[in-house]
């Protein structure tokens, strides 16, 4: 049995590859993704590239497929569920405890509250130049702006000496072209 779903499982794979290859007509491959939020003024849920999808959690996701190669013109279609007020609903109430590692009926309905507080927003991009990549990086930032790095040479430059602490989102803020405030 075992066997069985391990041959389907990478049936599922082969077959899911090899449709986008078809349908995009170009080779494509396969890449991690992670969400790199910049702005704290909001939380990031999850992110898509051209309507692929990464959760803002953080750390490296597998997979989205990208072409295998860059070509001038590319565009891709970015959209993302924000959390526009953390941790207080619009009221300015804030989050209820859990009691015993449980959440509690207060909790569950402040929550329906502060979701619907969600927004999705939406941005159409220039896919800057890749050569070698490694992998989509959104990186938010103020003012409801995205940018998606997929050349590692790009990431390096974007990424490489930070400073720690609070000066680390100004400064990829700075290196990226960003709004450090909005109007």
């Amino acid at each position: 049995m075992r066997r069985l779903f391990g041959f389907a499982g990478a049936a599922w794979i082969w077959l899911s590859l090899s449709g986008c290859q078809s349908l995009a007509g170009e080779a494509m491959k396969g890449v991690p993704a992670r969400v790199v939020n910049a702005d704290k003024s909001i939380r990031v849920i999850w992110a898509t590239f051209n309507g692929q999808g990464v959760s803002g959690g953080g750390g490296d996701e597998c997979c989205m497929s990208i072409p295998e190669k860059w070509t001038p013109g590319m565009t891709a279609e970015i959209t993302w569920k924000k959390d526009p007020i953390p941790d207080k609903n619009p009221d300015g109430s804030t989050e209820p405890a859990w009691k015993n590692g449980m959440s509690t009926p207060e909790w569950r309905g402040w929550m329906r509250i502060h979701k619907s507080s969600y927004k999705t927003l939406s941005k159409t991009i220039n896919v800057p130049k890749y050569g070698d990549t490694c992998g989509v990086t959104f990186v938010f930032l103020p003012c409801d702006d995205v940018r998606a790095i997929l050349d590692c040479d790009q990431k390096r430059a974007a990424f490489r000496n930070l400073p720690g602490g609070e000066k680390f989102d100004t400064e990829l803020i700075r290196r990226l072209g960003g709004k450090q405030a909005c109007q």
